[in-house]
């Protein structure tokens, strides 16, 4: 069993507040720090009633930091979130309520989860960015924390936020990692995944506040496509080769198996030897075809590991990163294999079940299927991060990891890809590598700036190297490297500004 276990040291001391009373909402009226335990450096102010004249909200800078400040709309509500605190600080929030002016004090003390120091501050290599647009609302860069204790092999998941100067100014203690941050109702939100057998998952609010649940388990990455979102989920013996539809209430409309579409695929009478081979690669109860070992015993085997989507809405073509077996196109809406491509060198293994020389290349049923040119000669291996651009261009974090090391390290890569079925072509069209940097097992990439013309780069694994570039001239723009691994990485504000650009982490073509 996965161990559960993490310490929160918070020290709190207030200095001044009001008289609370009993709120019918879950917050008591007036300022309330960590509301749903999981957030020790936000807060919370409740209203009786829903506020009739602007609230402004300010967390005072400290160490060089500006000031957050926030300013809540007449008719927003009751709840009203207070985000930028720091750790080891006394920190000062200060609320204008219609005129009234209430300032509470807050002592916060160190952080120490699992068994790790989170410091107050990290020391930037390098920041050759911008002048901040936003003062007060600064873009923080938000990044997963994968954070083993000793004799465990599960890290304990959570995120924080810090500032360009590497100061920490948010904090969640979910312990899953988020899969997304991304607007929602005109708030900064996340969606945060579960394991296996805890569908506990989904959207939230950056206080902790579950919005919708996922009615199934998820991982790795969720989309959101007009009002529905579509996520990555598990079968009992497949693992994490399963995609579900839900609607914006947390019912399922649909859940479609990755297994069944290469199945589909297959044309046994022209190729019938192509049943066995298949029978090597897909596992699960969906294609009937359930591995045992040497023993007899039966395994889940994680055949697919899907880990990222992207979805073209103008095309209804759903892009799909299959970590173990190259970036796959979908019809959507038909659920019918339209592409597939990765290296012909491509040698992951699946350890203990699958040999490192049977992949999708071996099913002649799939040659016609396949992407050749540069997506076959220079091709994806274990890729992470899908991302569409606006001129229709598929781009990727390609780890380059079916190897422990690489000396040519990971990249990030983007192809055009044309043709028609039995002669798809990629040509890769560009490339940003750095032989220094490696990580095997995840990463991500994003398009920040005014106009997307900077690309954020995470090297995760097995710690995290954060790097953002200039995309065309390949200008290092800002370099953190952090002890410990992470699984993505988002540059966003705290709070959402009308007219203002955010980053984009999937979709430049048809954004939603």
């Amino acid at each position: 069993m996965k161990k559960l276990l993490f310490i929160i040291l918070l020290s709190i001391f207030v200095l001044s507040c009001k008289d609370k009373i009993t709120s019918p909402i879950d917050n008591p009226i007036g300022v309330t720090v960590n509301p749903y335990g999981m957030t020790p450096l936000s807060a919370v102010y409740t209203t009786k009633t829903v506020n009739t004249t602007p609230i402004t909200v300010k967390v005072k800078g400290l160490y060089g930091e500006p000031d957050i400040i926030h300013t809540y709309p007449a008719g927003y509500g009751r709840e009203f979130e207070i985000h930028g605190m720091f750790p080891e600080s006394m920190n000062t929030i200060e609320i204008n309520d219609g005129g009234r002016v209430i300032t509470k004090n807050v002592n916060i003390g160190s952080l120490l989860l699992n068994g790790t120091v989170i410091q107050k501050k990290y020391d930037v290599e390098i920041n050759n960015l911008p002048e901040e647009k936003y003062t007060n609302n600064p873009n923080l860069y938000f990044v997963t924390t994968l954070l083993y204790s000793s004799g465990d092999n599960s890290p304990w998941k959570g995120f924080i936020g810090m500032s360009d100067n590497g100061y920490l100014r948010y904090a969640n203690t979910i312990n899953s990692y988020f899969v997304r941050i991304y607007i929602d109702n005109s708030k900064i939100s996340f969606f945060y995944t579960s394991e296996q057998g805890a569908p506990n998952a989904g959207p939230y609010d950056l206080l902790g506040n579950r919005i919708t649940k996922y009615p199934t388990s998820s991982h790795h990455d969720v989309i959101k496509v007009n009002n529905n979102y579509i996520y990555l989920s598990y079968s009992i013996w497949g693992q994490q080769d399963r995609l579900v539809e839900m609607n914006s209430l947390g019912a399922k409309l649909r859940e479609l198996s990755f297994g069944k579409l290469i199945q589909n695929a297959l044309d046994l009478q022209t190729y019938p030897q192509d049943e066995a081979i298949f029978k090597q690669i897909v596992f699960g109860e969906d294609v009937n075809n359930i591995y045992q070992d040497s023993s007899g015993q039966q395994k889940p085997i994680d055949w697919s590991h899907a880990n990222s989507l992207v979805y073209d809405s103008s095309t209804d073509i759903l892009y799909v990163s299959i970590r173990q077996r190259g970036v796959i196109a979908i019809d959507y809406s038909q659920w019918k294999l339209i592409w597939w491509m990765a290296d012909e060198t491509l040698s992951t293994e699946v350890p203990g079940a699958i040999p490192y020389n049977i992949h999708f290349k071996d099913l002649n049923s799939l040659e016609p299927y396949r992407v050749k040119g540069d997506g076959m000669n220079d091709g994806p291996k274990n890729q992470h991060a899908l991302f569409l651009l606006a001129n229709g261009n598929l781009g990727m974090f390609d780890n380059q990891g079916d190897e422990k090391t690489n000396p040519n390290g990971s990249r990030y890569v983007e192809y055009k890809i044309t043709g028609t079925h039995g002669n798809y072509t990629a040509a890769k069209v560009y490339e940003y590598r750095d032989s220094s940097l490696y990580s095997q097992i995840m990463s991500d990439a994003d398009f920040t700036g005014e106009n997307y013309q900077n690309l954020l780069l995470v090297y995760a694994y097995p710690t995290a190297r954060i790097l953002e570039i200039e995309k065309n001239s390949k200008r290092e723009l800002f370099k953190l490297s952090l002890p410990f691994a992470t699984h993505r990485v988002e540059r966003m504000p705290l709070y959402y500004d009308e007219g203002r650009v955010y980053s984009e982490d999937c979709n430049l073509k048809n954004p939603n």
